[in-house]
């Protein structure tokens, strides 16, 4: 293992593909997850129900080679971007960019290596990596609110498509009457109904014609899932809009090794898979796949379905064929398939970055085919770390809550798991309104007064259990009182 570099964030309250050395060469019914219905907040007479406090920012933080693309998704959402102190570049701490994002609006942030803390009022959509610099990467959209599936995306395409095998697709998951349009101008570049399991591909001279321009995909029926492939390396998402399921539909390219290569990865439960040929209807692939284990299938630009028995991940990255230093990024799901979890496995070309969203944070790293522990350490509320480990399959433990990246060089795009964030600080301000009203209520039956004090103290674990619910479906079903405690002291007005 090479040496690692730490990235230490000094904003605590920031919680939130060729190979390098190479240039580029040449269906069924789902059930969207639903998150825990709202308890109705206890009235107190007299007394009004707290709300949120309108100057709370959204956190996070994320790892990019180069850029950011900030999407809006509502007016005039006010957004900072900030660099964090790295002391092994000797980078200071400083805002970057700050300004304002409208709806259909992007903003292209060149914010150079490293960990960047992000703030805003309103949720929005981060793509990070090269998608402006380097246009060979792939990767399916997520909206605001983190969600693979939605009724409306906006993304900047990547600056050009000059390899001839790049797509633009829409897959459909129930029936959708879908259109891909010009956000400014409305101009519809595309417009088909589906039904479950079709798809809607831009032309091959539109996608020509849309280097780094802002597109806007809307559906009505059902919501959909958007797909943009000038590369391998990304996360396929499952049919319920998360990244880990039992249904899974994508587009294998060839871009730009002659295949791609299509990897299965089980859980802690040993999973019997089916790859299935949208074209053709023949299996490529019906078997089993071991517990924490990885099944790899090489193909070329193949429109396919993949079904399992359990819960899986599916990832479109190198791996067995040029999969050490093969350049690309991807966000690794985590068993709940939100991007924030304590426990991931992940396919790397080289490097692995780890970003703590909470303080005292344990965390080991481990090699799943030699079983040798590449890292040992804890990191802090915003902190990184960078690896080196080399190409290969590792499983990322943690104490909390925890996102992860694969891959290697400085050519590759991904959705930054911030916007996840963003909902799980979304369900933790009706958390905190709940808790809150319920702790004047009960006070009130003793015949006290509850001081401003007393109502925003820690929420205990008994409270936690009982108005938890929401918070915990958003993110993870692990989070426990002590990092629901920390989100609520990084949501505080900045």
């Amino acid at each position: 293992m090479r040496a690692t570099t730490a990235l230490f964030l000094t904003i605590a309250s920031l919680t939130a593909c060729k190979r390098a050395d190479e240039g580029p060469r040449g269906q069924p019914k789902v059930t969207q997850p639903g998150v825990a219905p709202i308890r109705s907040v206890p009235k107190v007479p007299g007394k009004p129900a707290p709300k949120p406090d309108d100057s709370r920012m959204y956190t996070t933080y994320f790892y990019t080679a180069a850029e950011a693309v900030v999407h809006g998704y509502e007016d005039k959402t006010r957004v900072r971007i900030v660099s964090l102190a790295d002391p092994a570049t000797g980078r200071k701490a400083g805002t970057i960019w700050e300004g304002v994002v409208g709806t259909g609006e992007t903003q292209l942030v060149p914010t150079g290596a490293g960990v960047f803390g992000l703030l805003s009022d309103k949720k929005a959509a981060i793509l990070v990596g090269t998608p402006s610099s380097c246009a060979v990467v792939g990767y399916f959209l997520k909206d605001q609110e983190g969600s693979y599936r939605s009724n409306r995306f906006f993304t900047q395409l990547p600056s050009s498509a000059q390899l001839g095998g790049e797509r633009v697709i829409v897959w459909a998951y129930e029936p959708a009457e879908v259109t891909i349009r010009n956000p400014k101008t409305q101009k519809v570049l595309a417009t088909k109904k589906l039904q479950a399991g079709g798809r809607l591909e831009l032309a091959r001279d539109v996608i020509g014609a849309l280097g780094n321009q802002v597109v806007e995909i809307v559906s009505t029926g059902s919501t959909v899932a958007t797909q943009v492939y000038y590369d391998q390396g990304f996360i396929v998402p499952s049919t319920t809009g998360r990244g880990a399921g039992t249904d899974f539909f994508t587009f294998v390219g060839a871009l730009t090794a002659g295949t791609n290569d299509l990897d299965l990865i089980a859980f802690a439960e040993a999973a019997k898979v089916t790859v299935t040929d949208l074209e053709t209807g023949k299996p490529l692939f019906d078997g089993r796949v071991k517990a924490h284990g990885i099944h790899t299938l090489g193909l070329a630009n193949r429109y396919v379905r993949i079904q399992s028995d359990k819960p899986i991940e599916v990832v479109v990255a190198a791996f067995e064929t040029d999969g050490s230093g093969y350049a690309e990024h991807h966000f690794a799901t985590g068993r709940e398939g939100g991007g924030i979890d304590n426990d991931f496995q992940v396919t790397t070309s080289g490097g692995l970055w780890l970003f703590s969203y909470f303080a005292g944070n344990p965390i080991t790293v481990t090699n799943t085919q030699t079983g040798a522990v590449v890292f040992e350490g804890t990191l802090d509320a915003g902190a990184g770390r960078e690896l080196v480990p080399g190409g290969g399959y590792y499983r990322v433990k943690s104490g909390k809550g925890l996102s992860v990246m694969g891959g290697a060089s400085s050519c590759g795009a991904d959705y930054s798991p911030a916007a996840g964030m963003f909902a799980v600080d979304e369900a933790m301000l009706q958390v905190i309104q709940q808790v809150q009203a319920a702790r004047i209520q009960e006070a009130q039956t003793r015949g006290v007064e509850l001081s401003p004090a007393a109502a925003a103290a820690p929420i205990s674990e008994q409270e936690w259990k009982a108005y938890g619910a929401p918070a915990k479906a958003r993110g993870y079903s692990t989070m426990s009182a002590d990092e629901a405690n920390q989100r609520v002291e990084a949501l505080k007005a900045k």
